[in-house]
């Protein structure tokens, strides 16, 4: 499936004592990952996701490896009860040939000294070779269908039989290609659908051959809003009650649009646009007009036709005074 750098989805009940032999190992979506079988040369990638279904804070102290092939990190060694944080292992293929499965130690000191092992594997493919070795889409915009090919050549006489991605926001064909030096080589096409949702993402397109084997190539891509606005927040100095006060921000799109309603803002916080016309830029006048003394904190959401990406929101801020 297509993964979310750093959103994650596993939830697991946790009521044993933190001290247990499975403790804080429970709260992983998943303790192993096999990479399979990988040309040498491509770098790989995967998130160990682990959600704090406790009421206590988890720390991580430290990472260690049981080989300097792989890299491991985290974006949040603090993971208040409720949230959510990963661990990521990089993997370089072009340290190994053949069959490697390295051990990933995490510390943790909060709430209580426990390690927890994550394993991750691949098998170096050194009659396999990708050119390139990845699909690397770099920024899309939302809405968009981009394409990107890469060359799968096998030294023997293996041929692929099907390719797949593991989300269903690609699809992925394949077609045999001449090979100079006289082994099999194909052509893998990877397109990206309009309704990837709007973030940083990764799967993986898995090619399986003839022979029972299945080939990794890894995909990343990083998709951007087609609606953006300008400045996404915005803060009234405080006001005197009963008087507005007004300021203006900048609303973009892909293709020409029309604002059509703006919501959120109870009266308090207002926005609107003077032009009715369909244009790539609109310029938006926000005025916040405050009824009593207080600060006030509202979300406006405005309304497009856009087909792709209908709606942004606007987070605004103010203080009433006398």
């Amino acid at each position: 499936m297509f993964r979310f750098s750093m959103s994650l989805l596993m939830g697991v009940c946790f009521l044993g004592p933190l001290g247990a032999a499975d403790g804080l190992s429970a709260l992983f979506d998943t303790q192993s990952h096999d990479f399979g079988n990988v040309a040498i040369g491509t770098m790989l990638h995967h998130d160990f996701k682990i959600k704090n279904t406790t009421n206590q804070t988890l720390h991580i102290a430290g990472l260690r490896v049981s080989c300097g092939c792989t890299t491991p990190s985290t974006p949040n060694a603090t993971i208040l009860p409720g949230e959510t944080g990963t661990v990521h292992a990089q993997m370089d293929s072009r340290r190994f040939s053949g069959p490697k499965s390295v051990t990933i130690f995490v510390l943790f000191d909060q709430p209580a000294l426990q390690e927890v092992n994550l394993v991750v594997s691949a098998y170096g493919r050194n009659d396999i070779a990708m050119n390139p070795e990845s699909f690397e889409f770099g920024r899309m915009r939302k809405g968009t269908s981009p394409t990107l090919t890469t060359n799968v050549s096998f030294a023997t006489p293996v041929h692929i039989t099907q390719a797949a991605a593991e989300s269903g926001y690609v699809k992925v064909s394949f077609k045999p290609k001449e090979d100079a030096n006289g082994g099999n080589t194909y052509e893998l096409t990877a397109k990206i659908s309009p309704q990837v949702p709007v973030g940083n993402w990764y799967t993986d397109v898995w090619a399986t051959t003839d022979s029972g084997s299945r080939v990794r190539i890894p995909l990343t891509v990083v998709v951007e809003p087609s609606l953006t606005i300008t400045p996404g927040v915005v803060e009234f100095e405080a006001t005197p009650v009963g008087q507005p006060a007004e300021k203006s921000i900048i609303v973009k799109g892909d293709s020409p649009f029309r604002i059509i309603d703006v919501k959120g803002g109870d009266n308090t916080f207002t926005a609107s646009d003077k032009s009715s016309e369909a244009k790539t830029t609109h310029v938006v006048r926000v005025t916040f007009k405050p009824g009593k003394e207080g600060d006030y904190v509202k979300n406006l959401e405005i309304l497009t036709d856009l087909k792709d990406q209908s709606k942004v929101q606007l987070a605004v801020k103010g203080t009433g005074m006398k």
